[in-house]
């Protein structure tokens, strides 16, 4: 919504200006017309301290929606003509927003009117310069009953022995075409012949085939051997480790003092096997 308010009372400004803070609203002030911009306005407020002869030219010059004075005595006829609306000072913001509220339902309205005339243009497109005349109305209809009197005259067509003897050729010529349905039950061989086949082709080109059941064989088998020998390794080691722990073992007890001896072997029960020379 495009403004205009053509005013120098800055008390005027302020109470206009509270109601401008809508987003839609394009508000312009000026305090002289040659400061006007724009070229269409859906409304002009006007302060009686600035309505002189230029801004009369200039409300009847420009494309203006609605104009309001805003007054502070009684305007006589001949101004109050020029005006659609006027507002007598001292006035409240909520009557600059009556205005504008007022505007914005005018427009609704108007819209909608524009809307309903278009539907209705559109469901009844023929006005009355192009509605079809009586004479063309019955030249067309006489031109419908011809055409049907003529469909209605025509014989449906008989098909000839030549004719039939075609389409039974054309028929014979489809079920040549169509291939054979391999049976569900013959399905299992069908497959065993073509791995067959592979496998036979395969042979020819110097491959060495391996079957499936032989693979399950030779994977079912244990390995006793390997079992066994690992068995005896297994044996060997821990006598070996055995021998190597025994030997350890002296070597340390050797080099203690007896005390040490004495505590680690506290408790425990001890077998010493002394070999004489003599004996030997």
């Amino acid at each position: 919504m495009n403004i205009l308010l053509i005013n120098t009372n800055p008390v005027v400004s302020r109470l206009v200006s509270l109601c401008m803070r809508d987003t839609s609203i394009t508000f312009e002030e000026v305090d002289l017309i040659a400061e006007v911009s724009g070229t269409y306005y859906d409304i002009v407020f006007v302060d009686d301290a600035s309505y002189h002869d230029e801004v009369a030219a200039f409300l009847s010059a420009i494309d203006i929606a609605k104009v309001v004075f805003l007054s502070s005595r009684d305007t006589g006829e001949e101004i109050g003509s020029m005006f659609d609306t006027v507002i007598k000072k001292p006035f409240l913001p909520s009557q600059i927003q009556a205005v504008l509220d007022s505007f914005k339902n005018e427009e609704t309205d108007l819209l909608s009117k524009k809307e309903n005339e278009a539907e209705e243009s559109f469901i009844f497109p023929l006005s009355s310069d192009e509605e079809i005349s009586e004479e063309e109305g019955k030249i067309i209809k006489e031109n419908a009953e011809t055409s049907v009197e003529e469909e209605k005259g025509k014989a449906p067509k008989v098909l000839d022995s030549r004719d039939i003897e075609q389409i039974k050729a054309l028929l014979e010529e489809d079920e040549d075409e169509v291939l054979p349905l391999i049976d569900l039950e013959d399905e299992a061989e069908y497959e065993a012949r073509k791995v067959e086949v592979i496998t036979q082709k395969l042979e020819e080109d110097g491959l060495e085939i391996v079957r499936e059941d032989e693979i399950i064989k030779a994977l079912s088998q244990k390995p006793k051997k390997k079992k066994e020998k690992s068995k005896k390794i297994g044996k060997k080691k821990k006598k070996e480790e055995a021998y190597t722990f025994e030997e350890a073992l002296l070597a340390a007890i050797e080099g203690m003092k007896p005390k040490k001896i004495k505590k680690l072997l506290r408790g425990a029960e001890v077998t010493i096997k002394i070999r004489f020379k003599d004996e030997e």
